[in-house]
Formats: structure tokens, sequence, C-alpha cells
């Protein structure tokens, strides 16, 4: 099976070197400098065939991944998956933050060497508005974006319903070339397979495509930022992750996301990283009032009870310590060590709080009623059940009663999150995408609005609003106020500044006790290097800067 997958990907490797003839020779880029090893091909497992590309809802990672090598965006995300400029070299906003002016550069072009201009990419947003709205990332787009003008070839004006700076981390979607589908309907554009019709503006070009096998790209020879030294990439298919172990250890993939059991031992020539999937674990309260965890205090003193080193390990090798829900790696993720465990700390609160221990007894008490609850899990993930036995017997030497109670999600836990919210502690996850499906990092914007703004919370009967996040009723006026001022600025380091203090109250006052989110494990051959430096791998936009890689000889 390994020999077949090897055999395999030197085939398509030739295939893609000799399209129906011998192809010229690569042009020489002119800004690398002379002693850089030219050419080579970059080879990347996907472990799903790519038959189809949609510009605005990737459905795996490896999709984003072709998207960014192929189209640019108005701003591109970094390595933290902070927005900054790419076509759109700045912007500005109006003194209410509802008009966004955006100066384009005006070198850039279409790889079927047409003029990228405003005009292309004010009818990309205008596309993304006209299409199902399938995505919270176009939900957001068609209810906030109002109308957007292209007065010149490099101006574009956003005008908005509310300010709202996550639209920038959204414009680096990629920009569609207006003359090449402009006379699309909306439902051919929401079904659009750019795979079919692959211009894009990006380092590199669509080569081919073989059906089970592998897409190849080809250098874009007149990329305007510095032409790749890499010849081609090459996305192969490798499903089984044990023969894409046994590649990556041959060289015959340089490239691979791969499962935590086979990232290990993976050879001297092969360096590791990983990255934490944009979603995480967590413990939920029931804050609201008359529920045992409506007490900020009886909230931190179960904190203050675990070890969270000792949940993590729990959770198995994958799992890393988180602080919020702003993820490590992030551009606005808290740094520090983990809060400690301090039982005698969480006796005190509890005490202060009412909770008392009667005489010979091993569950606190208060008026009566016993600090006992469920802890909701679902029956079908042994991890979160280890974990919550875990989290209960952590908690008895405080005075705790937890009962861990394995249910359905669909049947039972999902049911406790809505009214009349007959939960006081569960052991949640939440998958974070902007483009729908599994947890995506496309479009990331560390907005928390929806999880923790008091408006988020169910009003009742008359409430018709769908999908409320902040189902554990968490208010806290200094957050409310914070959170909408950082997605109403669009100066990145002050929004950082904005949910630096968020995170803090966050952390203090307790609507979630955060407790792991899973690594994603990248390997890639020590042979790969860029100019820029060592290429990082603890972030999910590993492949940032794909130009500058070059194999070394």
């Amino acid at each position: 099976m390994m020999r077949i997958l090897t055999l395999g990907l030197l085939a398509v490797l030739l295939t893609a070197c000799s399209l129906g003839s011998t192809p010229a020779p690569t042009n020489e880029p002119t800004t690398p400098p002379i002693q850089v090893p030219q050419g080579g091909t970059l080879t990347i497992r996907t472990a799903q065939d790519i038959a189809a590309l949609h510009p605005w809802k990737p459905t795996c990672h490896e999709e984003a991944q072709l998207l960014g090598l192929l189209y640019r965006g108005l701003t591109k995300l970094d390595q933290s998956l902070a927005p900054q400029p790419d076509v759109a070299t700045s912007w500005q906003s109006d003194s209410i933050g509802q008009t966004l002016t955006m100066t384009l550069r005006s070198d850039i072009r279409w790889h079927d060497d047409t003029t990228l201009t405003a005009a292309d990419a004010a009818w990309t947003i205008s596309a993304m508005q006209s299409i199902s709205p399938t995505t919270p990332l176009l939900t957001d787009l068609q209810g906030l974006v109002r109308k957007v003008t292209a007065p010149d070839d490099t101006t574009l004006v956003i005008s908005l319903r509310e300010p709202y700076a996550p639209l920038l981390s959204a414009l680096s979607m990629p920009i569609l070339p207006k003359h090449v589908f402009e006379q699309l309907s909306p439902v051919e554009l929401d079904q659009l397979n750019l795979l079919t019709q692959p211009i894009g503006s990006g380092p590199f070009m669509f080569e081919q495509r073989t059906a089970g096998s592998a897409i190849s790209l080809i250098r874009n020879s007149n990329y305007i930022d510095g032409v790749p030294y890499l010849d081609r990439v090459a996305f192969v298919v490798a499903p089984d992750p044990q023969v894409a172990r046994q590649a990556v250890r041959d060289g015959d993939l340089l490239a691979a996301e791969l499962p935590w059991a086979q990232s290990q031992g993976l050879g001297p020539t092969v360096g590791i990283g990983s990255y934490p999937e944009n979603g995480f674990y967590y413990l939920a309260f029931n804050m609201r009032d008359g529920r045992i965890f409506s007490d900020q205090r009886v909230r931190q003193a179960l904190a203050l009870s675990l070890d969270l080193n000792t949940i993590v390990e729990t959770a198995g090798p994958a799992a890393q310590a988180i602080l919020s829900d702003h993820l490590p790696g992030t551009w606005v993720a808290p740094t520090g060590e983990l809060p400690k465990r301090n039982l005698d700390q969480a006796r005190e609160l509890l005490d202060q709080a009412g909770w008392v221990l009667p005489e010979g007894a091993t569950i606190r008490a208060s008026n009566g009623i016993t600090l006992s609850m469920a802890l909701f899990v679902r029956g079908d993930d042994q991890r979160r059940i280890e974990v919550a036995e875990r989290i209960a017997a952590a908690t008895r030497p405080v005075g705790f009663n937890i009962v861990v109670t394995p249910a359905d999600f669909e049947s039972v836990i999902r049911s406790k999150l809505v009214t009349p919210f007959d939960f006081d502690l569960a052991l949640m996850s939440w998958g974070n995408s902007r483009v729908g499906g599994s947890p995506s990092y496309t479009a990331y914007d560390p907005d928390n609005f929806s999880l923790f703004h008091s408006s988020q919370i169910y009003q009742g009967v008359a409430d018709g609003r769908p999908g409320l996040r902040n189902y554990g009723a968490f208010q806290n006026t200094s957050f409310d106020n914070l959170s909408t001022a950082a997605r109403a600025l669009y100066a990145t380091e002050r929004r950082r500044e904005l949910y630096q203090q968020t995170n803090t109250i966050i952390q203090t006052e307790y609507p979630y006790v955060f407790l792991w989110a899973d690594r994603i494990p990248v390997a890639l051959a020590k042979q790969v290097r860029s100019t820029q430096g060592e290429i990082r791998l603890d972030t999910a936009n590993w492949l940032y800067d794909v130009q500058h890689w070059y194999l070394e000889q």
C-alpha cells in the first residue's frame, strides 16, 4: 500500500511536468537572490480528494490553502491570523465607522494578464451578498454591508449598516475576476467550482487535477511580490494516515497534517509542529438567577478545585491547555500560566457564598439544598466522559457533589441549552468557523460578542432570534461595553488592547472553565526552507509566504 502511494506520487508529478509536451523552461525569478536553489515541487498531503473549490465556503483546510495560493484578497491573515494589507494597501473609516474606504494596488494582474481593479473587488462583495447565506460569514456580510462601490480602479468604498471590524478578516476571502464570472446568476455563483475556471491572482496558477490523486499548481512567473522559487505545489491525496506517515518518512510527501499518533517518530529529516484547532472544550455554567452557579464565587471555587494540567493529560496527547476562547498563537490570545489548584481558597469562597459543610457531611449545603448537580456530557465520547469523571473527583474534597450524566446530544443536551435552560453544568465543545462545517480558521476573527454579550441571552417567548449562543446567561456591563467597542474599531492594535481587557474579565468572572483545545500536527521536511527565516509550524497559516520557500539541495 505504501509502495503504491509512492509510485502514484511519482506518476502524478511526472505527468504534471509533461502536460501534452515538454514545457518551456520556467522563467528564473528576478527578485530572489541568485544563490537560492530554484525549482522543485512541494508535495502536500490532502486527506480527501478535492473535486471542487468553493470561493466562500472551503470544506477543509487544504481547500482553504489552495484558495490562498491561487487567489488574493483585499486583506490577508498573517501567521497570528491578524488581518494585514494585501490587494488593499490601506483603509480608513469615517467618524462613525460605517464607511470604509480602501486604497488598492494598481500593479496586480490576473493569471490571464488582465489588471485586477477595484471593480473586481466590488463585484466580488456584491456576489457574496447575492447568494444563499449558508455560512456565518455570508450572513454577516449580507446583513451588514449596505453598499459597495468602486469610484476608480484603486478605490473601494464599503458602506455598512453599523461598524463592523471583523469585516477586515472577511475581506481576506478571494477576490474573483469580474470579467470571467459577471454573467453568472446567483444560483450559478453559489455552485461555482473554481477548478473549472481557475483564473486567480496568487503566487501559483492551476495546472491540473488528477481525480483521486492530486492537484498540481505551477508558479506564477509574473507574480509581482517575488516570483516563487518552487516550480510547483502539488496537493496529493493520501487518505490513509499510516500510508501518509510513511510517505513523509520516505520524502515523497514534504508537508502533511497528520493525526497525533502518526506524527511521532518521523525521523531526523522531518520537522514537526502543531497548532490548536479552532475549537475548544469547556465547562459551561448556567448563571441564571436561582441557579447554583449564579454566584461567581461558586464558579470560581469549582475552577480552583481543578488541576487543569491533569485534565489536559486525561484528554490525551493532542490536547493543549487554553486560557480563553482566543486560542494560543492567535493575535489576541492571552498569555500566562494556568490557574493553579487551590483547595483552601475554594473552600473559603464556598463558605463566603453560604455553602457550608454540615458536621459529619461530605457535601456542602445552603438553606437545606445540597451542593449537588448533574454534569451533562456527551455519551458517545469516552474521552469527555473520562474528563468529566476527573472533574467530579477533583471537586469532592471541597464539598461539591457532581454527578456525571452521559447523554445523547441531540435529544437531551441540546434541549438543556434552550428554554427553560434546565441545567447547571455541562461539558461542552465549541467549533468555530465563519465558513460553516468543521472548525476553520478561514477569515478568522477574535470577536466573541455572540458568546458572552448580554444581548445574546434569550429574552423570553417573544424572542424569536435563532442560534443564541450565550445560553449560560453571562452578564457583565464592562464586557458588553468593551466587546461592542472592539467590534467597531478597525485599528488592530487598539482592538488587541480591548480584547486583553475582555479576556481579563472572562478569566475573573468564569462564565466558562476553559479546559483544552486539540492540536493538529504539521510535518515538514527539513529540506524545505524559506528566505524569510524559520518556517513556523505552530500556526494554521503555516503556508504563509510560501513564495519564499525553496528546496535545499
